[in-house]
């Protein structure tokens, strides 16, 4: 089909996606009303399925425009390249029904155990994200038993499990208190995000989920176990020649579970490892350092 035009200027549809992801955090509205411009960008059958995320992920989880949402995947059906086979059947179909359980259904008709597990697992993540947490906690639990009895290893709902469980678990974790129940659930969660990212990531996505594994079980008080998955955490950073950015937090949490163990020396040498990273790093990876230095200061 070749470049399209948005507003006079030619752009294409993969031009127009970079610049949605790039704005729709600071921007959601506007890139909300943008996307109504995407359905013509549409080139390919295979740009359906992106489009489809970034749908549900802008009307759903920045928006809550749960009803509008499941509406506009809806109008991805009647595109002129919309085929039955490929990505996009599926896809839109789970997000289609995250959109409905966002909206407060308990179920949606026609889904299969992957189906549910993916169109769960997006509805808790924007609700996590909305700080919606008992509605958020009730569709992981609910994403967690749908996957349970196995998904193949191609399937998308794998990822979107390991989003919402590590983004959930962060969300618990930054709580300035928390009930036993809530514990729990952020150590599952934890747990799930370590799991599921060991099978839809690479190893920095491993690494990473090793960090908020220990950084949750430090949270909970256990400082033993949090210092096993640092010990793993700056184990995989140093198997793949990590980056210093990767490595100040694997090494400040190493430092921190010591802190708690009551371990001074080995505390104090994780610390000065960490800072000999932090002292490396350019300017704008040193803002998201600023927490967890102070924490190790």
């Amino acid at each position: 089909m070749g470049a399209a035009s948005v507003g006079g200027t030619p752009v294409t549809f993969d031009a127009f996606l970079e610049q949605a992801w790039s704005d729709h955090g600071d921007h959601a509205e506007e890139v909300g009303q943008r996307l109504e411009q995407g359905y013509e960008l549409i080139e390919t059958p295979a740009q359906i399925a992106p489009f489809a995320r970034i749908l549900a992920h802008v009307d759903g989880e920045h928006l809550a425009h749960w009803a509008e949402g499941a509406v506009r995947l809806e109008r991805l059906r009647t595109h002129s390249l919309w085929r039955d086979d490929g990505d996009a059947p599926a896809i839109v179909r789970r997000l289609v029904a995250a959109m409905h359980f966002g909206n407060g259904a308990d179920s949606v008709a026609g889904l299969s155990a992957a189906d549910r597990a993916h169109a769960h697992a997006v509805a808790a993540a924007a609700l996590a994200a909305q700080r919606h947490t008992p509605d958020a906690i009730r569709h992981f639990r609910a994403a967690l038993a749908a996957a349970a009895p196995g998904l193949s290893e191609s399937d998308p709902a794998i990822r979107a499990l390991a989003v919402t469980s590590n983004n959930l678990a962060s969300t618990l974790e930054e709580m300035p208190s928390r009930s036993a129940d809530l514990t729990a659930v952020m150590l599952d969660a934890a747990r799930a995000a370590r799991e599921y990212w060991g099978r839809a990531g690479g190893w920095v996505e491993t690494e990473r989920a090793e960090y908020m594994l220990a950084k949750c079980l430090l949270a909970a008080g256990d400082a033993k176990g949090a210092l096993d998955h640092a010990e793993q955490c700056a184990a995989i950073c140093e198997a793949n020649n990590a980056d210093p950015f990767e490595r100040f937090f694997a090494l400040s949490m190493r430092a921190l579970a010591h802190r708690a163990l009551g371990a001074a020396p080995q505390f104090a040498q994780a610390r000065t490892a960490a800072l000999d990273c932090y002292g490396t790093l350019a300017a704008d990876e040193r803002s998201w350092c600023e927490s967890t230095l102070k924490q190790i200061s």
